[in-house]
């Protein structure tokens, strides 16, 4: 296969799409979780990866209220509707946005790098010295990535509605690979700066290799300048309600780092690095879930059929319940021994350990309300209401706030990290009660059943989990990498079996179905990879 195959490769499926999607998530997880540990090796959870955390806010406000917002309200649907009439003019739409966002984001910018250390000193008012004077040069620094992820992420989303996912699906990868070339190269030779060298590095390969598969299929950039423009205008009118739900997100981050930063060395870095563990399961499971009944609830909504939307929300938050239960048992009995497995090596110390893995416990008590308000805010939006999902978020964002200042000062990060799993858990609750009125009460009870049964198979795992990860530290060396993962994958493996016999002699269909889904994958990798043990004693 050619380098021109991979460009311009057209998913023919949903299925061969969402294949792609998926590993690619995957992949880009897993380079994330190798960045943390790259990154905790080297400076432990400090001052430094304070600096670094904090100095990704501004940014990443920018990025996600005003780029997010545009892409998911209003871009793709109108490039698709503008590319299946007359190609001419969804280029035209491209540039002209493309020009527009880009002289924007330049401006925004360079007025951020101006104002950074009035800027920083809001966000992390509990810096001083070195340590700020260190995170106001890697947020100048940083105030390039917004710019490159947003033209990247436009140029991503008309590769989305050309169905062109594989490129696609590289782009994060690669953002990825170029902050680990950043904590490995670039600091030995430039020193701590190289942290925001590289997350700029890879936020221009995010754009550098989405670039050429657009090229290829068609476009010729152009400068076009568009303020004022109708398709642009309808744009911006357009993406109105989706940037109060993401400034609702962006907000509370901000705050919370705000609060973090008061807190001594170390806590903006352990409430980041417990954060991405956590999300882990909800970006494989919760959102790829919601993701894919999302096309399913549009087309129910647009027929104006209740029970068939009732139907696949009750179903899609039954599965989200039967794999997000279990890893929430993990994560709070296991806690410890999976940070240890996932972060803890050179300089980041036992201390630095407990701080994280509390942190962590805290965090996965939201982990299904977190999970649940993926699959819920899509139901409004398939009944094109924007507007419920914002007002709820604005309001457990303001709770949160309230929940942050009192609990920081009781429970430290670990009190940041609840009130998000609070305050998550309140957005999904409002979320669902508002939605009945939409679609009625009919799932609830199935709901319920599953939910309690689940809760009975979760009771009986935690004190299977519990039990056996002390008879497993007797035979290991729990000091080593080895042993402590010995010791969290022993006891993991034991437990879900316990969840899944439980969940089987209390008849949860979802826990079959999941069970049939592993069968089907093992006949399906044994047709396509044979194994032929006539030769398995072969010493060659």
């Amino acid at each position: 296969m050619t380098l021109e195959y991979f460009f311009n490769h057209t998913s023919k499926s949903i299925t061969t799409a969402a294949v792609v999607l998926g590993g690619a998530s995957l992949i880009s997880r897993a380079l994330g979780l190798l960045r943390d540990r790259l990154l905790t090796h080297q400076f432990g959870a400090g001052a430094i990866l304070d600096s670094y955390y904090a100095a990704f806010r501004i940014p990443d406000f920018l990025f996600n209220l005003l780029v997010l917002g545009v892409l998911s309200a209003a871009f793709i649907p109108m490039f698709s509707e503008y590319f299946s009439h007359e190609q001419k003019r969804a280029w035209d739409f491209l540039n002209r946005t493309l020009s527009t966002l880009g002289i924007f984001f330049l401006v925004l910018s360079l007025l951020c790098v101006l104002l950074a250390p009035l800027l920083m000193q809001l966000v992390a008012p509990g810096f001083s010295g070195e340590k700020l004077e260190r995170t106001i040069q890697f947020t100048r620094i940083m105030m390039l990535s917004p710019m490159l992820m947003g033209l990247s992420a436009l140029i991503g989303g008309a590769l989305q509605s050309l169905k062109k996912f594989f490129i696609f699906a590289l782009a994060p990868i690669m953002y990825n690979v170029g902050i680990i070339i950043g904590i490995s190269l670039l600091v030995p030779l430039v020193g701590p700066i190289g942290l925001a060298c590289g997350v700029v590095l890879g936020a221009a390969l995010h754009l550098l290799v989405q670039f050429p598969a657009l090229v290829a299929s068609g476009f010729k950039p152009a400068w076009r300048w568009a303020w004022g423009h109708h398709d642009v205008t309808t744009l911006l009118k357009l993406m109105g309600p989706r940037v109060i739900a993401l400034a609702a997100t962006q907000i509370n981050l901000v705050v919370i780092t705000i609060f973090a930063s008061t807190l001594g060395d170390g806590a903006v870095a352990v409430f980041n690095l417990a954060n991405n563990i956590q999300y882990v399961p909800i970006g494989l499971i919760a959102i790829s879930f919601a993701v894919a009944a999302f096309p399913v609830m549009s087309e129910y909504a647009a027929a104006e059929n209740p029970d068939g939307l009732a139907r696949t929300i009750g179903s899609t938050i039954r599965m989200i319940f039967v794999c997000i239960v279990p890893i929430t048992v993990l994560l709070i009995t296991l806690r410890a021994q999976w940070v240890r497995v996932i972060l803890g090596s050179g300089a980041f110390d036992w201390d630095a350990t407990i701080r994280t893995a509390d942190a962590l416990g805290y965090f996965s008590l939201g982990l299904l309300g977190q999970s649940l308000v993926h699959v819920l805010a899509r139901a409004f939006y398939a009944l094109k209401n924007t507007r419920t999902p914002a007002l709820c978020g604005l309001a457990s964002v303001a709770i949160g706030i309230v929940l942050a200042y009192i609990l920081k000062d009781r429970l430290g990060v670990s009190g940041l990290a609840l009130t998000i799993a609070i305050q998550e858990t309140l957005n999904a609750a409002l979320l669902w009660i508002f939605l009945r009125h939409h679609i009625g009460a009919a799932q609830n009870d199935s709901i319920l059943k599953t939910f309690y049964k689940l809760c009975a198979a979760a009771l009986l795992m935690v004190l299977v989990t519990q039990g056996i990860k002390v008879p497993i530290a007797l035979f290991v060396d729990t000091h080593t990498f080895l042993g402590i993962f010995a010791q969290a994958l022993g006891a993991s493996l034991v437990g879900i079996i316990a969840f899944l016999a439980v969940g089987m002699l209390l008849k949860i269909e979802e826990v079959f179905v999941i069970l049939d889904a592993a069968k089907l994958r093992v006949k399906r990798i044994a047709a396509i990879i044979p194994i032929d043990l006539t030769n398995a004693n072969d010493p060659r």
